[in-house]
């Protein structure tokens, strides 16, 4: 559906409300992703998103996680008056009680949530509101609340859009690192002589055990094997208590990535046939991205730090092939601050069109504040992921 954008406000509205000049000329919004692909593959090549924004990573998440959290589309793209597109923002509406709140897709599998922006198109916080607006308004069965989690403050070395508007700091940040030329003089900036010394002493150990070789899996065979090995590590695992259907659907998602030119990478060291650790990564442009790892429970195995020595690999790897900048996703954790030196915040943005999503704007305001708190604690968050567990 589409709306062209107000051209002027009454004389009654605030003044802060009283827009100069649109960047836009008009709204549309699809529940059918089909219909947005031309405006997201104008734009993807001038604004590029986080490969979480890519058509392989969304499409698959639709198809196999929407059913199961009764998600529907929502894609939003504004049009200049010339008809070509301005920004597009890939959401689906959700169901929480009586309301119907927008967010993007993805869940917790996107670690970055971005929209795409046409390059030089200058959107305020005002233009934002206004878009949002129109969205909602335009749509039978629209969103009361935008919910937009997860947004980088930065993304490619300018500011993030949508982060003008209204915006908390998200629960946890990511974790990136700029990446040289040469692999080695990398790690050996980041990782101290002696944590050096002992990563080789354990690589050492492992290859006493075995052929230890790392290596990315490259045809549909091998990148089974490897998936196959990743939920071998984490079933049974605390972090990874999923009920049958979930863990199924992961897995079909996972397989889904892997396959065809989706951008998807599986990173694996091997012990002779003996898989011990797996990296699965995304690649947009000229940033990896870690969406996944594991490791081979096997106390002698575990002891020698399997993940981290692959990390080594992967990024001597993505430095040889060019890749400006990896990332290890959201959340903190030793191994993330070790290797990528960056923390980079993340905001989350809550913006109600409706009367009824500014009824129910503080309670997912203060749920966000409390989600934060219990993230910074970790008594607290032991608990929460105990409770969550049971």
């Amino acid at each position: 559906m589409s709306v062209a954008a107000p051209q002027s406000m009454s004389s009654s509205a605030p003044r802060a409300e009283a827009p100069a000049r649109s960047p836009f000329a008009r709204v549309e919004t699809y529940d059918d992703p089909a219909r947005a692909l031309r405006a997201w593959r104008d734009l993807s090549p001038e604004s590029p998103g986080s490969y979480y924004q890519t058509e392989p990573f969304l499409l698959a998440w639709l198809e196999i996680f929407a059913p199961r959290r009764k998600a529907t589309p929502f894609f939003v793209v504004a049009y200049d008056a010339a008809g070509a597109p301005l920004a597009f923002l890939p959401l689906g509406l959700f169901r929480f009680g009586p309301l119907r709140v927008a967010q993007f897709l993805g869940g917790k599998h996107s670690n970055y949530n971005l929209g795409l922006f046409r390059a030089g198109a200058d959107f305020s916080a005002q233009d934002l509101r206004r878009l949002l607006r129109a969205a909602a308004h335009s749509t039978p069965g629209g969103p009361h609340l935008y919910r937009l989690l997860n947004l980088p403050l930065l993304w490619r070395g300018a500011v993030n859009p949508l982060t003008w508007l209204d915006h908390q700091p998200a629960a946890s940040r990511a974790h990136a690192a700029h990446l040289p030329a040469d692999g080695d003089a990398f790690l050996a900036s980041r990782l101290s002589t002696d944590t050096r010394k002992k990563l080789r002493k354990k690589e050492k150990r492992l290859a006493a055990m075995g052929a230890l070789h790392y290596f990315r899996a490259r045809d549909p065979q091998e990148k089974r094997y490897v998936l196959d090995a990743f939920f071998r590590h984490k079933i049974g695992r605390p972090e990874f208590a999923l009920p049958e259907a979930e863990l199924d659907a992961t897995r079909r998602f996972y397989r889904a990535l892997a396959s065809g030119e989706s951008g998807a990478e599986l990173h694996a060291l091997a012990l002779d046939d003996r898989i011990i650790a797996v990296l699965g990564a995304g690649a947009a442009g000229s940033r990896l991205q870690g969406m996944f790892i594991s490791y081979d429970p096997d106390p002698e195995i575990a002891k020698s730090s399997p993940g981290e020595i692959l990390l080594t690999h992967v990024l001597r790897d993505a430095c040889a092939r060019k890749f400006a900048a990896f990332d290890l996703g959201v959340g903190d954790a030793r191994y993330k601050a070790s290797f990528c030196d960056e923390a980079e915040p993340l905001a989350d943005a809550l913006y109600a069109p409706t009367a009824g999503g500014r009824l129910a704007l503080p309670f997912f305001t203060l749920a966000a504040a409390a989600k934060r708190i219990i993230k910074r604690n970790p008594k607290l968050l032991a608990l929460a992921e105990k409770i969550q567990r049971r």
